[in-house]
């Protein structure tokens, strides 16, 4: 059986919530659209983001007013383990997972390697596994950007012509960007998020 990933939400050390982290994007934030809203002027309006694929759960801050700090310390990105306690705004988020880790892989887990999950934009849902030396990224015909592989790492290359490609929210230079698991990419209207076991 899979685990299932979830959150204790507490406040003033009362729990108000328990919830299940589903796959892909979980969004946090003050604004009403978000998968869990927190309603605190410390929170901001999009605040942090959850990514998870297979039993790997990933936390990243929106570049928030006020941060997010797990256990303790001030975060930008995190790989979620067991029992860590995220602290946004006056809400503590105590991450946890069920019992009982399988033995073999579950069908969401991509094969050992790399992978890009299309978040949103045409082909959003869809799983890209970085297989090949290269692997071409943009519209048939039309290479917008590349990642390259050699050996365990991969490399983000950017063709500016189309148009600026982005890795967690910064312009990728001509030189490229070594990509580390969780990195959000952005081509135009679509966005991609790196996975790497």
């Amino acid at each position: 059986m899979d685990r299932m990933p979830s959150l204790i939400v507490k406040l003033n050390e009362a729990v108000v919530k328990q919830l299940s982290v589903p796959q892909g994007d979980f969004s946090i934030g003050r604004r009403r659209t978000h998968g869990l809203v927190l309603e605190d002027a410390a929170v901001s309006a999009d605040h942090a983001n959850i990514f998870t694929v297979g039993q790997d759960s990933f936390l990243k801050d929106l570049d928030s007013t006020n941060g997010t700090y797990i256990n303790n310390r001030r975060t930008r990105k995190h790989h979620l383990k067991h029992g860590d306690q995220i602290v946004i705004g006056k809400y503590t988020l105590i991450f946890g997972e069920d019992e009982g880790h399988p033995a073999d892989e579950s069908p969401d887990t991509p094969p050992s390697g790399a992978a890009l999950f299309i978040l949103s934009g045409p082909n959003s849902g869809k799983r890209i596994d970085l297989t090949a030396t290269i692997t071409h990224l943009g519209k048939s015909g039309r290479s917008t950007a590349l990642i390259t592989r050699k050996g365990e790492r991969y490399t983000l290359m950017a063709d500016l012509e189309p148009g600026p490609v982005l890795c967690n929210g910064k312009a990728v230079l001509a030189g490229g960007r070594i990509l580390e698991s969780g990195d959000l990419l952005e081509l135009g209207e679509t966005r991609l998020q790196f996975y790497c076991r």
